[in-house]
């Protein structure tokens, strides 16, 4: 029999809150480092008064 009396026990229920939690920490990794990765090697914009059309 369960120890909480819905067909889950302490440990179970605690063994999802642990996935749950990291899963949530992988998340928050991988969201880090393609926000750093895209901004180290994204290309350098152009300023606002040089022209992007190439001169004749």
């Amino acid at each position: 029999m369960s120890a909480g009396g819905k067909g889950q026990t302490v440990c179970d229920r605690l063994g999802e809150h642990l996935e749950i939690l990291g899963l949530r920490a992988v998340l928050l990794a991988y969201w880090g480092t393609t926000s750093v990765l895209t901004r180290r090697s994204g290309k350098p914009q152009a300023d606002r008064g040089e022209s992007v059309r190439p001169k004749p």
